[in-house]
Formats: C-alpha cells, sequence, structure tokens
C-alpha cells in the first residue's frame, strides 16, 4: 500500500519537469497519471476545481497540466455523479464509500475514458491503461478489483 499519495504525486512531477526540460512530450499515459493525481486532489479538497489543482500543480513545478490530463479530469468532474453511479452499481459486494481515494480516481478516470469523452478510448486500452495506473500508485489488492468493476461497467454499457 502507498504509504503516502502525495509523495507518488510529487515524484511524478518531478519526472514529468525532467521530460519537458528536455523538449520530450508527455506520453497518454504520463497524461493519465497526471489526471489521476489531479483526480486524487479533487476528491481531497472537493471546493477547489480541477483548474485550481492544476494552477497550484503549475506553480508548484513550473509545468502545466497536458491538454488531454485536464480533458479527462474536467470531464470526469462534469459527470462525476453519473460515473460514480456506474462505480457503484459495478462494485459488487463492496459499498462505495469503502474503495480507496487512489483506487477511485483510477476507476473514475477509466469510466471517464470508456463513457464520457468525445471519442471514448477503446475498451482494452482504457482498461490497460487504469490497471497500470493501479500497478503504479495502488496496492496489488487493487488490481483485481479495478479490473472486475471495469469488465461489469463494461458488460453493462452494452
Amino acid at each position: 500500500m502507498i504509504d503516502n499519495p502525495k509523495k507518488i504525486w510529487y515524484s511524478k512531477l518531478n519526472e514529468w519537469d525532467e521530460r519537458y526540460d528536455q523538449g520530450m512530450a508527455i506520453t497518454r499515459r504520463e497524461s493519465r497519471e497526471q489526471a489521476v493525481c489531479c483526480l486524487y486532489e479533487y476528491e481531497v479538497q472537493p471546493e477547489k476545481t480541477v483548474a485550481e489543482i492544476a494552477e497550484a500543480a503549475a506553480e508548484q513545478r513550473g509545468q502545466e497540466m497536458s491538454p488531454f490530463a485536464r480533458l479527462i479530469a474536467e470531464t470526469t468532474v462534469r459527470n462525476l455523479a453519473e460515473i460514480d453511479e456506474k462505480i457503484a452499481v459495478s462494485s459488487d459486494n463492496w459499498r462505495f464509500g469503502r474503495i480507496g481515494k487512489v483506487s477511485l480516481a483510477i476507476l473514475r478516470l477509466a469510466v471517464c475514458e470508456l463513457c464520457f469523452l468525445p471519442e471514448p478510448t477503446p475498451e482494452e486500452i482504457a482498461v490497460n491503461e487504469a490497471l497500470e495506473l493501479a500497478r503504479l500508485l495502488d496496492t496489488d489488492k487493487a488490481i483485481p478489483y479495478i479490473n472486475g468493476v471495469l469488465a461489469k461497467v463494461i458488460k453493462d454499457r452494452t
């Protein structure tokens, strides 16, 4: 289990800064990491907007959130009630309130990508990226849980 998710957030910021300093473009996976970190912050501080969270992060590290990360984070927050309903319905035998904040941020991002983006992400990519984020940011126990919830979300939408 991650002792301090903010520690991960700040270490990822340093990696992204180095890539930008070297003139390298940020990948979609890195954008998803940024979006998950933003969604985690939003869960902890719901009184802040995505723009405020992104602005504070940019001030701290001197780098803007990628456009793709901002699109995912803003779309997720805009559709949060519907996304949370899909997650709750798909979380068999698990109360919504018991979902860890990191797992919830990853699930929200994936459900947003599957159901709410103007051009939805293909199912295989959305699930794989969510599982990779879980491997990076969450506990080992979260991986099969996230996989199961997303499988049910996909099944229920088709």
